[in-house]
């Protein structure tokens, strides 16, 4: 190939622009974006072409001059709660299918200081909007900060009582599914229902969880019994977990009931129980909180809150991008309920498969 001015700058460690490209390849620079999303709207020699051109210049796309080429950066910035905990991997896999059939990409931050990655990211125009699941604190920096520019953001999950923003949201109800869970363990005799929780901040007044276990089982004449493991926020231990559990019934006695704070703390508190030679359900019945699906291949097979992961995850993406079409539609807000998934680790499956 003869050097050109491209090639020369390249060479020489200057990065190439898509202008260079679509210059070299004798196109408009929206060809040559939509050539390299594979868009079909490219005419395969077309797109050939170009994909040939961008080889030999050794073209890496840039986010912010494609912004300003096209307006956008067709990239969404994703906040979630920890990628150690199977439910929001199993969340972040979803999205990334949503975005994808879209032809977008994810940006995933889930760094030591999430805030400062994602406002360098929002003040240099790098992301279209923001999707924030369990991310409460997060999202509404965001929104109540004094950025010249704030992105269309949608908040999905678990509602916060000082939640106040006027940001799109898809509220989870877990409440019905909690008190179906007390109920079946009560109703088919448990005395001693606990919540089993891995740190403060899930046992405290701001969380649905704790709240609604308590009012039901004051409801219902039962004392509560919270079981804190203090094992901190960002990562599950499920070895600690477990140990901790095995120390807590030896010093207290097993409660024979456990509704706990979501799937990994019952996948734990099973093994727990396990050590300690006690049986599910006949000693002890027990309850998670998030749907995964590893849930049925334990023996017996584990009962679970069922969060509508997948319904939430399209409708989040369906509501950034009415936002992001029209910024000025009125706020979006829906509610999705989740439900009691009986299983054998409940005696009520028993008793009504007999």
């Amino acid at each position: 190939m003869i050097p050109t001015k491209s090639t020369r700058r390249r060479r020489s460690g200057a990065a190439v622009t898509l202008h260079e490209v679509a210059k070299l390849a004798g196109v408009h620079p929206m060809t040559v974006s939509r050539a390299l999303k594979g868009s079909e709207t490219v005419a395969e020699a077309t797109r050939e072409n170009i994909l040939r051109v961008a080889k030999e210049l050794n073209y890496t796309p840039n986010l912010a001059a494609r912004a300003l080429v096209m307006g956008r950066t067709e990239t969404i910035a994703v906040v979630t709660g920890p990628v150690s905990e199977h439910y929001y991997a199993h969340l972040l896999y979803l999205l990334e299918g949503e975005l994808t059939a879209s032809n977008y990409k994810m940006l995933f931050l889930r760094s030591r200081d999430i805030n400062q990655d994602l406002f360098s990211f929002v003040d240099a125009n790098a992301v279209d909007g923001v999707i924030a699941i369990d991310a409460y604190f997060n999202i509404r920096d965001i929104v109540q900060s004094q950025s010249t520019f704030i992105p269309p953001c949608v908040y999905a999950g678990v509602p916060h009582p000082s939640w106040s923003t006027s940001v799109d949201t898809i509220n989870i109800d877990l409440s019905e599914g909690i008190r179906e869970a007390i109920h079946a363990m009560l109703d088919s005799g448990c005395r001693r229902v606990a919540y089993l929780v891995s740190n403060h901040g899930m046992a405290s007044k701001t969380e649905i969880r704790p709240r609604v276990y308590e009012a039901t089982l004051e409801a219902a004449g039962h004392a509560r019994e919270l079981i804190n493991l203090d094992i901190g926020s960002n990562t599950y231990v499920h070895d600690l977990v477990r140990s901790r559990l095995v120390e807590y019934i030896r010093a207290h006695g097993c409660p024979d009931g456990l509704l706990c704070q979501n799937d990994e703390m019952a996948i734990a508190a099973y093994r727990a129980l396990r050590d300690l030679k006690l049986r599910v359900p006949d000693d002890v019945q027990l309850v998670g909180c998030d749907g995964l699906a590893y849930m049925e291949y334990f023996d017996p097979q584990l009962s679970t809150i069922v969060q509508p992961a997948e319904q939430m995850c399209a409708l989040a993406w369906q509501f950034l991008q009415q936002r992001m079409n029209d910024a000025y539609a009125p706020r979006q807000q829906a509610t999705l309920t989740a439900h009691l998934r009986v299983r054998p680790s409940l005696k009520a499956f028993n008793e009504t498969s007999t």
